[in-house]
């Protein structure tokens, strides 16, 4: 089995306050303020300047062309340098942008907008729902999360959910509740039906490979509706394997869910909780936190991405090519389970940092001492959060 300890390249990228990654081909390209940053697979890296430098997603279409979100909309831009088109549509920090079946599609709090390739509308919707963190589309659907914020006899609660919405081409069903075994909806409960219910829940983050929907939520608690199959608060969907995927002995750390969502039938087949533990305490160690980041399939495996207290399994045993890990300053973590997340393949870190991208072939981490990360010697220098591009 392939050693995520020892990835083919571990580079530091000196590319300072980055904001968000993708995938474009064999590259990878990264925003921060001075613009766009390709890298190649060897970890050589070139900048396409561009005057968008408040840029907060960035998607490929292909090879040389990019959309960027920004807080007035969507920009258009060529590798080299050149704006092809801006589209005008408020936006605010909280804004992401995916192509899709080659579909644009631009989240901004709760309103989805999509186009064409050139930009051009094609519809838009906005949900009564306090936040819509991701999207994915497949075969006329589109599948939107995020979480309602509720507050049944005056307390406060978070409650995720996950819509299942048609698309015509010109029109967004209004309705998450289409015809059929209540395929429009997953979890967002009526918080009157919680009861025991009651932790604060988020689903942050989405991806399809085949026919399966994998998802990334957070759990501030133990009792939460992820316990259960998304339609109702009886039939049990989590794996629990060790005291890393038991939520015993926690308060209200944040937990990672991942879960996995048959597309044909749209619904929960499993799912796992993945928590810290601090290791000097009694019983199973007191729970800590654990933070959602990203999440990627290639149908036999599940990549998660997130940021982790102190600490994961083993973790001052763990090395990082070769070298043990720096003293944890909060860690970037790289999370590996099979698709019937049965098991848990790996969970290692490479040190402090924040992931931005995980995949099958590439990670991308910020952090904020060239020395945080083990892939390094030398005396430990204050910089601007800066870059590492890690190649499996």
């Amino acid at each position: 089995m392939f050693s995520y300890s020892s990835p083919a390249i571990a580079t530091y990228l000196n590319i300072a306050s980055p904001r968000a990654a993708c995938v474009n081909g064999s590259k990878v390209a990264i925003i921060n303020t001075q613009g766009i940053w390709e890298v190649e697979a060897d970890g050589r890296k070139k900048l396409i300047p561009n005057s968008y430098q408040d840029a907060r997603d960035i998607v490929a279409i292909d090879d040389k062309t990019y959309i960027l979100a920004v807080p007035t909309g969507l920009v258009k831009i060529k590798t080299d340098g050149t704006t092809q088109k801006i589209v005008d549509s408020a936006a605010n920090s909280k804004t992401r942008v995916k192509f899709l079946d080659g579909l644009i599609i631009h989240q901004s709090v709760n309103t989805l907008s999509i186009y064409d390739t050139s930009l051009n509308f094609k519809a838009k919707h906005s949900y009564a729902v306090t936040e819509v963190m991701d999207f994915e589309y497949k075969n006329k659907y589109l599948y939107i999360s995020g979480f309602q914020q509720q507050k049944p006899s005056g307390i406060p609660v978070q409650i995720a959910f996950l819509y299942r919405m048609g698309f015509n081409g010109t029109s967004i069903f209004n309705l998450p509740n289409l015809p059929g075994d209540n395929q429009g909806k997953l979890w967002g409960y009526n918080p009157t039906s919680l009861v025991d219910n009651m932790a604060d829940t988020r689903l942050n983050r989405l991806y399809i490979s085949g026919n399966k929907l994998y998802v990334l939520g957070s759990v501030y608690g133990g009792n939460s509706i992820y316990r259960w199959n998304g339609k109702d608060l009886l039939t049990q969907t989590l794996i629990t394997t060790d005291k890393y995927t038991n939520a015993a002995q926690t308060r209200d750390e944040i937990k990672v869910y991942t879960g996995v969502i048959n597309l044909t039938s749209f619904t929960v087949e499993r799912g796992q909780l993945s928590l810290t533990r601090l290791p000097s305490t009694g019983g199973l160690g007191n729970g800590n936190s654990n933070f959602p980041k990203t999440i990627y399939s290639d149908g036999t495996d599940i990549f998660v991405g997130s940021n982790a207290a102190y600490a994961i399994p083993n973790r001052d045993s763990q090395t990082f090519l070769g070298k043990p890990i720096a003293a944890y300053r909060g860690d970037a973590s790289f999370l590996i389970f099979p698709n019937n997340l049965k098991t848990r393949k790996a969970w290692v870190t490479p040190g402090s940092g924040e992931i931005l991208l995980f995949s099958k072939k590439f990670a991308v981490i910020k952090t904020g001492n060239v020395n945080d990360l083990s892939t390094n010697s030398g005396t430990a220098q204050s910089l601007p959060t800066n870059t590492y591009f890690i190649k499996f």
